[in-house]
């Protein structure tokens, strides 16, 4: 694992900003975070450490929706193009998109997966039909790639795997398989599993909810995603539970994480009024400028950008908070 990789940058779990969402994506695509998502999603690397994932087994560089991952921003994943067009089928576009192989018996099997993440669920119906949409995409698109005519034996499996940071309640801090099973209507023929098994979708549900599921991914995902979580624990949870080092540039980049998170505004904005009303007489600009920054843990500066501030008053109220 390269100790240098920049794996925290701009986290967060609101998606109305794009910058921000292009954002949470890249993080999603660094090589030690993918590794950790196939180590928690499927059963092909359960047993293998994320680092030797990361190091042997994850293909290239991936494209982050239409963008490229840039040279400089650490080892990263050369992989496919994000969008999957044709002139009957229209037009896809996938958050993350690459190839992965895993060891089966002395031999290598590609996989190709794709990552999405989502905060707000349309409904189950949308978000499952669009996934099982996905994966039909990925399979039609190796047509003339990885076969051709009737060669249908080629076609690689392929994964959607999707992050939901923000699930229903009865969902949360679950991770669940969906793929194609058969039954005997007649008989009792032999299992045809491996003849057919092309395509599946993993669903990763997130809660901040500390029960008895709240460990390894889930967790980890967590952490990265929540606006809650210092930086200081960020790091100490990054490093001790699941080894990602995190080097002065990365902690750099985490703090970045919080500005873009301020970037935002209105969760910002809403929870310095909430603690502010709550405080009956004390409900004052200067009281919401303390709470944004004590909950956030970002500069003065930042929390009067986010509470819309004139530039000219920065003065009095940084004279004020002395």
């Amino acid at each position: 694992m390269e100790s240098n990789t920049p794996v925290s940058r701009t986290i967060d779990t609101a998606y109305r900003n794009p910058k921000l969402d292009e954002a949470c994506k890249k993080v999603l695509s660094f090589k030690i975070i993918l590794a950790h998502i196939l180590k928690g999603c499927l059963a092909e690397f359960k047993d293998f450490d994320a680092n030797e994932i990361a190091e042997k087994y994850i293909e290239g560089k991936p494209l982050v929706s239409e963008e490229a991952v840039h040279q400089d921003e650490g080892i990263v994943i050369d992989g496919k193009n994000t969008e999957d067009s044709s002139i009957d089928e229209g037009t896809a576009r996938y958050d993350i998109l690459f190839d992965v192989c895993i060891p089966v018996s002395n031999e290598q099997v590609k996989l190709i997966i794709n990552i999405e993440a989502q905060s707000r669920i349309k409904s189950l119906h949308n978000l499952l039909r669009r996934a099982r949409y996905y994966c039909a995409r990925m399979l039609s698109h190796q047509y003339g790639r990885e076969f051709v005519n009737g060669e249908y034996e080629k076609i690689k499996k392929v994964i959607s795997i999707w992050v939901l940071t923000n699930p229903y309640v009865e969902m949360r801090n679950t991770i669940k398989r969906i793929h194609l099973t058969e039954t005997n209507l007649v008989g009792s023929a032999p299992n045809l599993r491996g003849y057919y098994d092309t395509d599946e979708v993993v669903l990763v549900c997130l809660g901040r909810e500390k029960d008895g599921n709240y460990s390894g991914l889930i967790k980890m995902l967590d952490v990265l995603f929540s606006e809650d979580v210092s930086l200081d624990t960020k790091k100490q949870v990054l490093e001790s539970e699941y080894d990602i080092k995190m080097s002065e540039e990365m902690q750099t980049e985490v703090y970045e994480m919080c500005d873009y998170s301020l970037g935002v505004y209105d969760r910002g904005v809403e929870k310095g009024i909430e603690k502010g009303m709550a405080q009956g007489a004390e409900n004052t600009l200067l009281e919401n400028i303390k709470n944004v920054m004590s909950s956030f843990g970002v500069s003065l500066d930042k929390a009067l950008e986010a509470l819309k501030v004139p530039k000219s008053d920065y003065a009095k109220y940084e004279e004020l908070l002395k």
